[in-house]
């Protein structure tokens, strides 16, 4: 065969891959990724929290949270999250409250939708689950 053709025949093979591949599956996890990356502002609450938890024995409700000196400064303008709460939905509980944003676009409607970031005493550690009312495609894989 002419090492024109087999050249040619590669990149058309690549080509159709990329296309038929790479529109669906690409938008889907852009739109998880902007959802995660919402979530990951809740690092320096799960660090609050489980200081708390070590000087005090017990998990903040939304009072004590309220209460303690521990403020934690995010800047929520640049990700779909609306709002952090602590404590609203249980003791030690992060609620995370979600809404589409016209700079930041998703498929799917996530307005008023919330992820519930849930401390477990474990011992020495906090163990973390999750659950919230989110569109499943978006929920982290260990809350589905």
């Amino acid at each position: 065969m002419n090492k024109t053709l087999i050249i040619l025949i590669l990149a058309v093979i690549v080509l159709s891959w990329n296309f038929i591949f790479s529109d669906t599956k690409k938008i889907e996890l852009t739109d998880s990724a902007k959802v995660l990356q919402g979530l990951s502002m809740t690092l320096k609450y799960k660090i609050a929290i489980k200081e708390y938890w070590k000087s005090t024995g017990s998990l903040p409700d939304a009072e004590a949270w309220g209460n303690s000196e521990r403020k934690i400064e995010v800047d929520l303008s640049k990700s779909l999250v609306k709002k952090i709460e602590v404590g609203t939905d249980g003791p030690g509980v992060i609620s995370v409250y979600f809404t589409n944003k016209d700079i930041i676009k998703v498929e799917k409607e996530i307005d008023g939708t919330k992820v519930m970031l849930i401390p477990e005493a474990k011992g020495e550690r906090l163990a973390w689950g999750c659950e919230g009312t989110l569109t499943k495609e978006y929920m982290p894989a260990k809350c589905q």
